[in-house]
């Protein structure tokens, strides 16, 4: 038994199943008279595809801008010489290196490296011919990048700039609402929005359509993909099983696994949760046909994650990292004894009423048409939705791989804040001011922020947007409005 995804791909489609710790693809290719070609691809545990040397799986996008995409994010872990060796020999293609002198290609990876080396999220947008790199930490750095249409895909033009300057601020108040998402949704944003303020509903919206081929509007009760927000859940269980004496915030991981390395032995549950534990923001290699979505299991991602470079001696420093949520999730399953989906929804989502929130690769009796469609630059599945994205694969098990929608998320965060599952203690940081934004490159957005001093919160989901530096611009605004800054 297994789960079955499907993906567009030249002249057809591919079939990708999974489960029982394998992948199988088949890719059936149309013709005139129906089908003209079938060819089965056995990915196996390892991603290793019988093909060999195929380019990812998940469309043009992920073709051309894979791999430069990963060397530019992890700049940061090479010093500037090596970097641009590395660059010079594996990743410019022989155009740009004829075209530009080492000096500026070493001056603009420099910009890269630095702004890799502090950004808190990374997100990838296309803009005509050029694929972006968005880097958001203090401020924001956009590398703009073109690659060869075939493999090996060198770079053939790159450019570094910061952006948000004042004059780029969007405003929006109580009274300007309505106007700004009338605008948002002429220029084709879809989604939907809530926000409260002082205790009331000062706005609530559905706009633009959830599916443009199936003709469906969003609606308040649309089931989007949530990004990241899964680590909320991977933070509140782990708090659960600390209240009930389980395990040890300050429990070092060779307490919970097997031959740990001595360089993590000093990491604790706390590093993991608070972004201290060294380890890289994701375990993904250049074998996985996609990031986040190829299929491998827990005892996979824990050798990944037992074997992987720190960035930082646990304790020193502080990066986010997704592998140490996944982390996590593995140590909720080898405490509690269940599965951690299971954990959830017997611990948290059932007790609040969560009937809408569900992983990926399952519908949870929902139809097509309950989903809103994701806008891309990634596009797995047709139409692009988290049922047809495969079971959640332990590569963002614990920081993704599931979706919700507003009424949900309400309940969760109502429910652990009501003392009914968390005491006092456990679920004080879900009752402190926090704005928070997730995403996915299938398309994606969500921003939440939470201010109880005046009662207020702002609820924004995306599954369409107008660029990444507007959208980025619009969750600022909406943080300004639930929370001003001083």
């Amino acid at each position: 038994r297994g789960e079955l995804s499907v993906e567009g791909e030249p002249n057809g489609v591919r079939l990708i199943l999974a489960g029982d710790g394998r992948e199988e693809q088949i890719r059936v290719t149309f013709g005139p008279e129906g089908i003209s070609d079938l060819v089965r691809i056995d990915a196996g545990r390892d991603g290793a595809s019988a093909g060999g040397g195929e380019a990812p799986a998940s469309g043009d996008e992920e073709s051309a801008g894979g791999r430069p995409v990963r060397a530019l994010e992890e700049s940061f872990r090479t010093d500037l010489d090596e970097l641009a060796a590395d660059f010079d020999a594996e990743h410019f293609a022989p155009s740009y290196l004829a075209g530009s002198t080492a000096e500026e290609r070493r001056i603009l990876l420099d910009a890269v490296q630095k702004a890799a080396r502090t950004a808190g999220g990374a997100f990838i947008d296309v803009r005509g011919d050029d694929l972006v790199l968005i880097l958001k930490g203090d401020g924001t750095v956009e590398v703009s990048f073109r690659t060869e249409p075939e493999a090996p895909f060198g770079i053939t033009h790159l450019d570094v700039r910061e952006t948000e300057a004042a004059t780029e601020r969007m405003t929006i108040t109580r009274d300007n609402l309505a106007a700004t998402f009338d605008q948002l949704e002429a220029d084709g944003v879809s989604g939907l929005v809530h926000v409260r303020l002082d205790g009331e509903i000062a706005y609530q919206r559905a706009f633009g359509m959830a599916s443009e081929e199936l003709g469906v509007p969003n609606r308040v009760d649309t089931v989007f993909g949530t990004g990241s927000r899964p680590i909320d859940y991977t933070i509140a269980a782990i708090y659960l099983l600390n209240q009930q004496g389980r395990i040890g915030l300050d429990d070092s991981v060779d307490k919970h696994f097997d031959d740990v390395p001595d360089d993590k032995k000093s990491m604790t549950i706390r590093h993991l949760m608070s972004g201290q534990s060294g380890l890289p923001d994701f375990v993904d290699t250049a074998d996985d046909w996609d990031a986040d979505l190829k299929w491998i299991d827990r005892g996979e991602l824990e050798r990944r994650i037992l074997a992987a470079d720190l960035l930082f001696a646990p304790g020193s420093d502080r990066k986010h990292s997704h592998a140490a949520f996944g982390l996590l999730a593995a140590v909720i399953e080898r405490i509690s004894g269940q599965d951690y989906y299971t954990f959830l929804r017997e611990n948290f989502f059932d007790p609040a009423g969560m009937t809408r929130t569900g992983e990926y690769g399952e519908s949870r009796g929902l139809s097509i048409s309950d989903f809103a469609v994701g806008g891309g630059p990634k596009f797995v599945g047709v139409p692009n939705i988290p049922p047809n994205w495969g079971p959640t694969s332990w590569l963002v098990k614990g920081s993704g791989g599931m979706y919700s929608t507003l009424g949900d998320l309400q309940k969760f965060y109502a429910y652990l804040r009501s003392g009914d599952v968390l005491d006092d203690e456990h679920s004080a940081p879900f009752r402190s001011p926090v704005m928070q934004v997730d995403g996915s490159e299938r398309g994606f957005e969500l921003f939440s922020a939470y201010n109880p001093e005046t009662d207020s919160e702002a609820y924004l989901f995306l599954n369409t947007h107008a660029g990444l530096s507007k959208t980025f611009r619009l969750f600022d605004a909406m943080g300004e409005l639930v929370e001003p800054r001083r």
